[in-house]
């Protein structure tokens, strides 16, 4: 069988697979595991499994229904290309593609359809790739004033940034990442103007669009949307970490006066 059994029935397994001796061991979340036998590693993928073996397995919690998530991507490139091919890889997501300036328009449009009146396009998340770190910042300001959840990626020849998730009514924001960058050293702008242009490695597409497809697939309850914290990949190390608030922040400041 080609197709598919998981993603045409909108499920997804919920469990690690990791192969032992005498076959798959289903690794769940909650510290629970199953052997399942008789059944090679790419069958159990493609989920091409006997019925029974597909009711027992969504009975046992091994298997979820699938997420439905609606996901902008705002620029043009490799990256963009990489990170909407990723994300369409998550089961129930539908991806837009938005082009970020004039005569580069992707197949959805320009970005400014997410600042029409009326518009119906109100994404789950909207990623924003941009060709320079400083660059695109008037799709993700408007994603924050319209309470669209919204991240920034950017990779280089050699390093790549994502995030935070800007979220509504949380503070941490792409401003406070911004302002705490040009804080710690002051000739940050000038670094920045100095990698505009920059093709974007392999490598940092890579993590980019891995880190952002588990992103979408974990969906909106998970830390990486809660927690307000930014990433960083370079050809020695990559993680993530937490991004405090920064006093000076306007739309932060903002966002807690309108809730105040």
């Amino acid at each position: 069988m080609t197709v598919n059994q998981f993603t045409a029935r909108r499920l997804v397994l919920a469990c690690e697979i990791a192969e032992v001796p005498h076959g798959l061991r289903l690794l769940c979340p909650d510290g629970r595991s199953f052997l399942l036998r008789g059944i090679p590693r790419e069958a159990l993928v493609r989920g091409a499994l006997p019925e029974q073996v597909l009711q027992v397995m969504s009975q046992l919690g091994v298997l979820r229904p699938a997420r439905t998530a609606s996901v902008v991507v705002v620029g043009a490139g490799p990256l963009a290309a990489d990170v909407s091919q990723a994300i369409r890889a998550v089961p129930g997501a539908l991806v837009v593609e938005l082009g970020d300036g004039p005569g580069r328009s992707r197949p959805g449009g320009h970005w400014s359809l997410l600042a029409e009146s009326g518009s119906r396009l109100r994404p789950d998340l909207v990623v924003v790739c941009p060709r320079d770190p400083l660059g695109l910042r008037e799709p993700v300001h408007l994603c924050q004033d319209r309470a669209i959840p919204v991240i920034l990626a950017w990779a280089g020849p050699c390093g790549a940034w994502l995030g935070p998730v800007s979220l509504a009514g949380r503070p941490g924001c792409q401003d406070c990442l911004d302002i705490a960058m040009a804080r710690r050293d002051p000739l940050w702008p000038h670094t920045a103007v100095a990698l505009t242009g920059s093709a974007p490695g392999w490598a940092p597409r890579r993590w980019l669009a891995e880190s952002l497809r588990r992103l979408v697939d974990q969906g909106a309850g998970c830390q990486g949307w809660q927690s307000p914290s930014w990433g960083s990949w370079t050809v020695r190390e990559a993680g993530f970490t937490q991004l405090d608030a920064e006093p000076g922040c306007r739309r932060c400041r903002d966002r807690r006066d309108r809730a105040a």
